[in-house]
């Protein structure tokens, strides 16, 4: 039976190779399913950091723009408060003038609201330098000027910062020293603005 045993022998050589064989084709399939695996890895690794840089990156713009704005809205206060401190002190200037300008300023002011040399100006219940006397003085200047010198002094008194109100008919004119203010403050506060901030 030599024979079989050969055949036997053959069968189980063949065996043996294809098992080799199949065993060659897994590993290899296993190494390239490993190498595809890694690759993927990675890809993905790569993907990941790419889109948390991205991420970073952006998160840094936010907060980079939030800072800004926040730092634009402090200083924007700051001037603000800086622009109130400055006309408060324009105001406090005004309101300390010694009486010869501030009875200059006020008579200049009247004669312009009085064009016609009539009307009526009603003062706060402390003004004490726009008196009868002050008015006698509007009166001759407006009587030289327009014919007239008809000014009166209202007993009524306002509740204005200093100044009057100038009364004609149905019509008024704020030349409190608040009002004054205001005004000048609207011609000058981009030249204050500038001043304070170049």
């Amino acid at each position: 039976m030599p024979g079989a045993e050969k055949l036997i022998e053959k069968i189980l050589g063949d065996a043996q190779r294809d098992a080799e064989a199949a065993w060659a084709d897994v590993e290899a399939q296993k190494q390239a399913l490993r190498e595809k695996t890694l690759r993927e890895i990675e890809r993905r690794k790569a993907e990941i950091d790419r889109m948390a840089d991205d991420s970073i990156a952006e998160n840094r713009k936010r907060m980079a723009a939030v800072y800004d704005l926040e730092y634009r809205k402090q200083l924007l206060a700051a001037k603000q408060e800086m622009m109130q401190k400055a006309r408060e002190a324009a105001l406090t200037r005004l309101r300390t003038l010694d009486d010869k300008a501030y009875v200059a300023l006020m008579k200049k002011r009247l004669l312009e609201c009085a064009s016609s040399g009539t009307g009526a100006i009603a003062i706060s219940p402390g003004e004490t330098r726009l008196d009868a006397a002050f008015l006698a003085d509007v009166n001759a200047e407006l009587k030289k000027a327009a014919g007239r010198g008809e000014l009166q002094l209202l007993p009524e008194r306002r509740n204005i910062d200093g100044g009057f109100v100038y009364i004609d008919g149905g019509m008024e004119i704020d030349v409190s020293l608040s009002a004054l203010m205001d005004e000048a403050w609207q011609q000058a506060e981009m030249q204050v603005a500038a001043a304070l901030f170049e």
